[in-house]
This record gives C-alpha cells, sequence and structure tokens, in this order.
C-alpha cells in the first residue's frame, strides 16, 4: 500500500515489519531472527568493552568474520552457530519447541531475549543512513 509522506511528499510503502518478507527471501523469519541475533552479539560485545579483534578470539573466528558480523552481517553464519557465539559471551541459550496454534499451516520462529545485566541496552554507535543522511 502506497502513501505520500507529509515530510518529503514522496511516495512510500508501509512495511510488514520484516525487511527480509518484504524483499521476497524465502525464509524471511529465519532471516530477520539471524539479524536480531547478530545485533544481540554486537550488544553484548559493546557491553563488555570488546573491540573486533578480542570478540574474535572470544569466539574462534578470524577478526575480519568477527567484524562483519559486528557490524551486523549475519551472513555466513548459521542460526545455530549464532547461539553458540552467545554462549561464548557469557549468555545461557534456550531453545523451546511447542506445538504450533491449532489450524496453522506452519510453526513459528519466535526469538526472546532479555536486556543485558544493567538494565538498558545499549545504543548502536552507528545510526541508520538512509537516503545518504543520518536518521
Amino acid at each position: 500500500m502506497a502513501t505520500t509522506t507529509k515530510r518529503t511528499g514522496r511516495a512510500a510503502t508501509i512495511g510488514s515489519g520484516n525487511v527480509f518478507r518484504d524483499l521476497g527471501l524465502e525464509s524471511p523469519e529465519a532471516e530477520l531472527s539471524k539479524a536480531r541475533l547478530a545485533m544481540w552479539i554486537h550488544d553484548l560485545a559493546a557491553a563488555q568493552g570488546l573491540n573486533g579483534t578480542q570478540v574474535a578470539a572470544r569466539l574462534g573466528i578470524p577478526q575480519p568474520k568477527a567484524s562483519r558480523l559486528l557490524r551486523g552481517y549475519a551472513d555466513g553464519f548459521s542460526t545455530e552457530k549464532l547461539l553458540t557465539f552467545l554462549t561464548s559471551l557469557g549468555q545461557d541459550v534456550s531453545i523451546v519447541v511447542t506445538t504450533a496454534r491449532r489450524g496453522a499451516a506452519s510453526g513459528k520462529l519466535t526469538l526472546t531475549m532479555p536486556p543485558p545485566a544493567g538494565g538498558r541496552r545499549p545504543r548502536s554507535r552507528r545510526r541508520a543512513v538512509a537516503g545518504g543522511r543520518r536518521t
């Protein structure tokens, strides 16, 4: 559904809440979960004061891959590997499987993560850039 924004007067489409679904990817829920896991890893590393080299050593991966992961790129890592990284950063991971809702053709993937100790999750160092401008 296209709408016109008040600020710019340009046409915009309202998203579904999952950018991976909007892009038409094959497994949008899984991709969104991987992105959230990568964000969580970034936030934990920041809260622990770890740089890319230290994260790489802790996770047992090359520094360039750690740097890419800390920038939010989860491609190249399975969900299982990302969950293992969380345990390496001092998190407990629980996996709970339940029966899908009655009448549902398939189940859903839900990711629930509490905030790290000490309250709020730290803000990301970089803000999103849209159209070349900081948002």
